[in-house]
């Protein structure tokens, strides 16, 4: 008896076409950027661009700023991606567990994914003002003296730090509770049953179960951490003094405030092979390919 051929998908001619234009713009909208960015382009001298190959790279190698940005864009990726990764996970361990109002509570940490970042900017920006901020009035309770979050260049980028951690750990939140919803509760149950006890049972059986969702969660805030702008725009513009400049704010000052069009091109590759490359690191370190997934 000849087997029966699988009947042909119908589907992809609706998804093939759609994948294929997506594919071809991607494509050439890339090397239309590669190729100005090979190029001397300002709108302060418009009609005289001339190619100068990898100028815009080496001027990029040299720059102090764009040194100084991308070792910012560093900071503030990595300790907003841990610090929302290790208080979401806390959350969800205590969410987890029966008390009044857990419904209600559940509802209230999700409302700052809703809240669009210009409004999240200019609200944080209000709490941290030094004159009349609620921060500054709640540390006048303690007996603390007050603090200029966001003029102060030492302490501004963690300020915005706060803001972006109070915004999107919710996210991360609600990923894991999703995750942990989804899980099998025999292991744990097991585990209980045995004598194990409970920071037992979260440490050696819940949090191996759910690597894998931590792990895509992470690599997600990694990338919308790089990608930061908002905040840093309606907070502090960069300032003060330079100090909460990122990569990705210094291009759009080279663009928009410089008319370099050329360098903030070249500096927009660096960053996407920049991230293309932490996060191709970050992704055979969380799923190494021998082990257990």
């Amino acid at each position: 008896m000849r087997p029966v051929a699988a009947a042909p998908d119908p589907t992809k001619h609706f998804f093939q076409p759609i994948i294929v234009c997506l594919t071809v713009a991607s494509v050439a909208l890339t090397l239309f950027v590669i190729w100005i960015s090979l190029h001397d382009l300002s709108l302060m001298r418009a009609g005289s661009e001339k190619f100068v190959g990898l100028d815009n790279y080496v001027r990029f190698l040299g720059d102090p700023r764009a040194m100084a940005a991308l070792w910012r864009t560093v900071l503030f990726t990595t300790l907003a991606t841990v610090i929302e990764i290790a208080l979401g996970l806390a959350v969800v361990l205590f969410l987890d567990r029966d008390f009044a109002m857990k419904r209600l509570v559940r509802t209230l940490l999700l409302v700052p994914i809703i809240m669009t970042p210009v409004v999240v900017g200019l609200t944080w920006r209000f709490l941290f003002d030094p004159a009349t901020g609620m921060a500054n009035y709640l540390l006048s309770l303690a007996g603390i003296s007050q603090v200029d979050w966001l003029g102060n260049p030492r302490i501004a980028l963690f300020s915005v730090l706060i803001a972006d951690i109070w915004q999107w750990t919710p996210f991360v939140i609600l990923l894991v509770m999703a995750a942990l919803e989804s899980a099998p509760t025999d292991p744990l149950n097991a585990a209980r049953v045995d004598g194990a006890r409970e920071w037992q049972v979260t440490w050696y059986v819940l949090l191996p179960m759910l690597r894998r969702a931590l792990a895509i969660v992470a690599l997600i805030r990694a990338i919308d951490s790089i990608k930061a702008f908002d905040l840093f725009y309606i907070m502090t513009r960069g300032g003060p003094a330079l100090s909460t400049e990122t990569l990705n704010y210094y291009g759009y000052i080279v663009a928009f405030t410089n008319f370099d069009i050329s360098y903030a091109l070249a500096i927009a590759i660096i960053l996407t092979v920049f991230t293309n490359v932490a996060l191709l690191t970050m992704y055979s370190v969380l799923f190494p390919k021998g082990g257990d997934r």
